[in-house]
């Protein structure tokens, strides 16, 4: 399996990188609204200017978070299990980063690692 499976990372450092989101994240403050950071509607594929206001709004609202690292990481773990254990893409933001970008490298993470077990078999 490809190093997006949780057992990648182990389930005692997932813990601890969702102890220290909770812990540090901006998302996690009192008076966060959970909203901000997972839009009901995306933007379509071919819409170029909303898809840059909804990449800046990820990058404002993350930016400055001591926990964006382990985010990233922990985001890295979840939807890469959900998404090719269930096909589910990802969504909202997580990490400074908008779901298109986080489908990308997983999907070039994947892609790698089908690569690495055909050359491995």
């Amino acid at each position: 399996m490809t190093r997006l499976s949780s057992q990648a990372f182990g389930l005692p450092r997932l813990r601890s990188f969702h102890n220290w989101i909770m812990e540090a994240g901006l998302c996690t403050r009192p008076g966060a609204d959970p909203a901000q950071w997972s839009p009901e509607k995306e933007p379509g594929r071919n819409a170029e200017r909303q898809r840059q206001r909804y990449e800046r709004a990820a990058a404002d609202l993350c930016g400055g978070c001591r926990a964006i690292s382990s985010c990233r990481l922990l985001a890295e773990a979840e939807e890469g299990q959900l998404l090719l254990e269930h096909g589910y893409p990802p969504h909202g933001i997580r990490g400074g980063e908008a779901p298109w970008a986080r489908l990308e490298r997983l999907n070039a993470s994947i892609t790698a690692g089908d690569m690495e077990e055909e050359e491995a078999a």
